[in-house]
């Protein structure tokens, strides 16, 4: 009898290790769960932006310094309305770290990446909105990709981008969220010719230099220019509509998945060049 009650016990034990490790594992890679990284941008001053006219990269502060003097309709309201509480939603995460508050916030944030932007659309999304509601939406998206880094917010002000001709987002807010940082941790969060240079922790000036066509073209090469050697993790944002993407130096490959970031850990020296290739 007593070794029955014991081998129960046994499996009890075992079941409940079961459970609970069940548990942990589905939190750990819960999609929803949030990871806040909060990341900082770079003074204005320490990035370059090289929009090409004909890539639609066209951006505006026409917004700040002529606002739209119509009254709103209602639609347009609410439209802003919703914009304006997931706004403060994200800061108050940004402060709270609460898990909750993010998952009430990334179900807002669907429904209206869903219902408004128009997305699995053909229709450019941006068209179904007007040009404060783009502004905002942008916003949104920056202090979330800041707050998160998630890919997925990337996305999403890269079809904002893309969208239209005359896009309505100011060159400072692009400039905000092109190259973000931690310390030495880096984040390229948009893909764009452009450029970004600043003091390393340990002394010296680093830039980093981004050369491609996008969106004509799939490929990027990342490519560094310092003094001496620099140790940085960087992290490329790979789109998710990428298809065996590859992330390379030499023939050393990283790993590279659609709609997550690549991390590139390494010293860096001056003419150390990444390329980066979205379609394969």
């Amino acid at each position: 009898m007593f070794q029955i009650k014991k081998f129960i016990m046994k499996l009890t034990t075992i079941f409940l290790t079961i459970v609970m490790g069940l548990i942990f594992y589905s939190c750990e890679n819960n999609p929803n769960k949030l990871s806040v990284i909060n990341s900082e941008s770079f003074h204005e001053s320490q990035i370059q932006v090289f929009f090409q006219p004909e890539n639609q990269f066209a951006v505006s502060d026409s917004l700040a310094n002529d606002p739209i003097k119509e009254s709103h309709t209602i639609a347009q309201n609410n439209t802003l309305n919703r914009l304006d509480e997931m706004l403060s939603m994200t800061e108050n995460i940004r402060k709270s770290g609460s898990d909750s508050l993010w998952m009430a916030l990334t179900t807002k944030w669907n429904e209206f990446n869903s219902e408004i932007t128009g997305i699995g659309q053909t229709t450019s999304p941006t068209h179904k909105m007007f040009p404060e509601a783009i502004q905002k939406w942008a916003e949104l998206n920056v202090a979330l990709v800041k707050l998160s880094g998630e890919a997925r917010f990337g996305d999403a002000i890269e079809k904002t981008m893309h969208g239209q001709e005359n896009v309505y987002i100011s060159e400072k807010l692009i400039k905000s969220v092109v190259y973000t940082h931690i310390d030495d941790q880096i984040f390229i969060n948009i893909i764009a010719a452009s450029s970004m240079e600043y003091h390393h922790t340990t002394g010296g000036n680093v830039k980093l230099i981004q050369d491609t066509a996008y969106p004509e073209s799939d490929a990027m090469t990342l490519r560094s220019v310092c003094n001496d050697k620099r140790f940085m993790d960087v992290y490329i944002r790979i789109p998710s509509w990428a298809v065996n993407p590859t992330v390379r130096y030499g023939n050393v490959k990283y790993v590279a998945h659609p709609g997550e970031y690549c991390q590139i850990s390494r010293k860096w020296k001056d003419g150390d060049e990444i390329s980066v290739d979205l379609k394969n």
